[in-house]
């Protein structure tokens, strides 16, 4: 049902899938394969192509060192040609990020996914807002955020994660969002058209070696997707305001499927750095509402330690 629908979807696109999946199956019986695509558009130019070849490898190493993800699991689509010096992540790319390159993926990603699965996907590059929409910049045709947001509209599975992190991301929100489903975006959904440091920020928390309670940000003795979030939104709000320039982006997130993001770091940063937390007061307690899902979803594997007593 799923693949018939999906395939409806890329041709609605003008669109055509093919029948190769570039995704491994699962080798242990019962066990949930954890699936990740990383999806980068066009880089613009030299300097950027480097930044972003090299954010892309951290999120690629940190998923398959950290993160319970095999090498052959994660499948990047790589908008720029391939150099001699680039690493494993853009050497053993797909290929470009165009349209039907990304349907095709979605498709099959989607139709190999079962109940236990866990799916990651992580889209950069840049993207411009014509005030309607917000379309991913990729070779040929762009994309915009519900062309997108249909092509992963029958994923089901037990963890999803979306990490849309250009610029004008924050309007993937709303089409992306359903119960059950984590969606960070690096801007609100506003006219935050900037280029973004949030997603290079969020590769630094991903690819971090141990100890890794120094990413607790919530204090509550474990590390959660939401600690991540926190931190990338803590080091960018950071280097905005070690360079003296006014923000031009603030991460939201989505996880209780009202399609409306939240700035969640706002009650966890100082004035300083765009937050409303009292320096001597300790960090708030997510239980319920946008938060509470990434605060459930525990990172680096094996599990962290548990809670300590009275903060769980």
């Amino acid at each position: 049902m799923a693949g018939k629908l999906l395939a409806q979807i890329a041709l609605g696109l003008g669109l055509a899938a093919s029948s190769t999946s570039i995704f491994a199956e699962d080798t242990k019986a019962g066990a949930g394969a954890r699936r990740a695509l990383i999806v980068c558009g066009l880089t613009g130019d030299a300097t950027h192509r480097a930044l972003f070849s090299q954010t892309i490898e951290s999120i690629f190493t940190g998923l398959t060192t950290h993160h319970g993800f095999s090498t052959e699991n994660v499948a990047v689509l790589w908008s720029e040609p391939k150099e001699n010096n680039d690493g494993p992540a853009l050497l053993a790319s797909a290929g470009a990020a165009t349209r039907e390159a990304l349907a095709e993926s979605a498709i099959k990603i989607v139709e190999s996914l079962q109940p236990r699965d866990a799916l990651w996907v992580f889209v950069l590059g840049h993207a411009h807002f014509d005030g309607k929409n917000s379309w991913l910049n990729l070779p040929g045709p762009d994309i915009n955020q519900v062309e997108f947001a249909a092509l992963f509209s029958a994923a089901a599975c037990q963890e999803q994660v979306f990490f849309m992190t250009t610029s004008a991301s924050g309007f993937f929100i709303k089409p992306l969002s359903k119960a059950g489903r984590i969606i960070v975006s690096a801007t609100e959904a506003d006219r935050e058209v900037n280029e973004t440091i949030f997603p290079h920020k969020l590769a630094a928390a991903l690819d971090q070696p141990p100890p890794y309670l120094e990413f607790d940000m919530d204090g509550d003795g474990r590390v959660s997707l939401f600690d991540v979030y926190l931190w990338a939104a803590q080091a960018t709000a950071q280097e905005y305001a070690t360079e003296m320039l006014l923000a031009t982006e603030h991460a939201n997130l989505d996880d209780n499927g009202d399609g409306r993001g939240t700035e969640l770091q706002r009650s966890f940063l100082t004035e300083e750095l765009g937050g409303r937390r009292a320096p001597d007061r300790p960090p708030p307690l997510i239980v319920s509402g946008d938060g509470a899902l990434a605060r459930g979803l525990q990172l680096y594997y094996p599990p962290s330690p548990p809670a300590p007593h009275g903060r769980d």
